[in-house]
């Protein structure tokens, strides 16, 4: 077993020390503590622990980092062996499941555990700075290397479990949520439900909250950091969320092997999968019209934006969903202390920005990976035609979610049209982070099959906390001078400009290059 997970483990080494995405990684999160700790200098004159403040940011730059790396990075160790029909290969070579187990997941630990050995000079450097003391940063160590061995055998189960790596991405996040603040929220709810009658105090369903709330408590993450950085706290180094992280990641990992061992040898488990045509069994078949003109766009309008179906039920669902929130906003506003309007314009963008960001991620994902994008690019058009038809078929599915954003819009506020780009300067901020994550979606998918999406997230965050600063004050700046709305938007959209043409700039690239063109 031992000589298995070995041989594994260090052609999966071999494997990432040859990918270029994990240094580009490690040198990112660098550049971000060298901002990091520009900042913890500037503001040494107002903050008398600066070095406190600075190793509190690289702490909850780990928890970003670590909650990433398992919907991406550690959700496709097993999976990506099925798609890739590899899986049986393994098996032939006389590897037990428990050393492909090993050998699949303590690979993506330990990369991990790279990254944090970069960052270890920076944290002896907030020594030298003040205000932290060494215990202190062994401890929120431990605890990060606790919530790693968490996520990681986390990961390892949902990659176990689903066939695809999108469903593990997906149960991953649902993991995370958990983790990270989802049982508080439901908490705090319920416990609103309670004060005003709906629910009972000492009933199942409260008891049962409560039950997670506790285990909530033992295992967080961020209570635990939070309690290592507040002055004069009495915290343990081995603490309750140290203990039932290890405990409840070696669990997982049992469960982890006791499923993998019985559906390893199973065909549908070892077989990659293909694409089939399934024969019609109904008497009626749905009708789907002659492609357009404009063939791809009509292809990912049907296969990725669900067609004319889809498009004429949001059209009727979302007017009605903004009807209903409008008609409640009494109720609406005391749970949530916000206007129906605004609640359902907030619920209808992070609609539209799911919807982009799945779109993005699916993008070029199946050509990729069914082999099919050199044939995408035999066609008489350039690399700028195909990817532009196929963004028109994405946004014509988009629509009507975007119609109803200006609609609830308007209904909030009830102004012009100047009136209103002046009260949506932050949403019109909020679109173009995502048109810059959607693009940089579509590029991660070109460099990596799985885990595009959180990927492209990683890098968004790194890069949006150096960015940012600087072009928040260049907005301030202008808006002091009173030179008029689009003047203070205009860092903002010379920025999304320069950085998106990059970006396609290099989409382009990757898709010849990968195609062989």
């Amino acid at each position: 077993m031992i000589r298995g997970t070995l041989t594994l483990l260090n052609r999966s080494i071999r494997g990432d020390a040859l990918k270029s995405q994990a240094h580009w990684v490690r040198i990112a999160s660098v550049i971000l503590l060298l901002v990091f700790l520009f900042f913890a200098h500037f503001r040494s004159s107002i903050i008398g622990a600066p070095g406190l403040e600075f190793f509190r940011s690289m702490a909850y730059l780990g928890i970003a980092l670590i909650s990433l790396a398992g919907v991406g990075h550690f959700s496709n160790s097993i999976t990506e062996e099925k798609e890739e029909g590899t899986l049986n290969l393994l098996l032939l070579a006389d590897i037990s499941p428990l050393s492909i187990l090993l050998g699949k997941s303590t690979n993506r630990i330990l990369s991990v555990f790279l990254i944090f050995a970069a960052q270890f000079p920076f944290a002896l450097l907030s020594i030298t700075l003040g205000g932290i003391t060494v215990t202190q940063i062994f401890t929120t160590y431990l605890t990060l290397s606790a919530f790693l061995f968490l996520i990681a055998n986390l990961a390892l189960f949902a990659s176990v479990v689903s066939r695809r790596s999108g469903e593990a991405s997906g149960l991953m996040v649902l993991f995370t949520l958990f983790l990270l603040g989802l049982v508080p929220a439901t908490y705090r709810a319920c416990n609103e439900l309670i004060q005003l009658g709906y629910l009972e105090a000492n009933g199942r369903i409260h008891s049962g909250i409560e039950s997670l709330k506790l285990l909530h408590d033992k295992t967080s993450v961020i209570d635990q950091i939070s309690l290592i950085f507040e002055p004069n706290s009495e915290y343990a180094i081995f603490s309750w969320q140290v203990l039932y992280s290890f405990l409840l990641g070696t669990l997982f990992f049992l469960m982890a092997w006791a499923w993998f061992r019985r559906i390893v040898w199973l065909p549908e488990t070892v077989e990659p999968n293909r694409v089939t045509i399934s024969k019609p069994t109904r008497r009626w078949t749905p009708y789907i019209a002659r492609p357009w003109p404009l063939a791809l766009a009509w292809k990912d309008f049907y296969f990725l934006g669900g067609g004319p179906f889809f498009v004429a039920a949001k059209m009727i669902l979302f007017p009605l969903w903004i009807i209903l929130c409008r008609e409640y906003s009494p109720e609406i506003y005391r749970y949530t202390s916000a206007s129906g309007e605004q609640f359902a314009r907030d619920a209808l963008m992070i609609i539209f920005a799911i919807e982009a960001m799945l779109y993005s991620a699916q993008f070029l994902q199946s050509e990729r990976q069914l082999g099919t994008l050199p044939t995408l690019l035999m066609l008489p058009r350039s690399v700028g035609q195909i990817t532009y038809q196929k963004m028109l078929g994405c946004l014509i599915a988009t629509v009507p979610t975007l119609i109803a954003i200006l609609i609830a819009e308007y209904f909030l506020y009830q102004e012009s049209p100047r009136e209103l780009i002046i009260h949506s300067r932050g949403m019109f901020a909020c679109l173009c982070v995502l048109m810059i994550l959607c693009q940089l979606t579509v590029l991660c998918s070109l460099i990596s099959k799985w885990g595009a999406l959180p990927l492209a997230i990683g890098i968004m965050l790194i890069t949006g906390m150096i960015l940012a600063p600087f072009i928040a004050g260049a907005m301030t700046l202008i808006s002091r001078a009173n030179q008029g709305v689009l003047a203070e938007l205009s860092p903002l959209i010379y920025s999304t400009a320069i950085v998106s043409g990059a970006i396609q700039f290099e989409i382009a690239r990757r898709t010849r290059l990968i195609a062989g063109a």
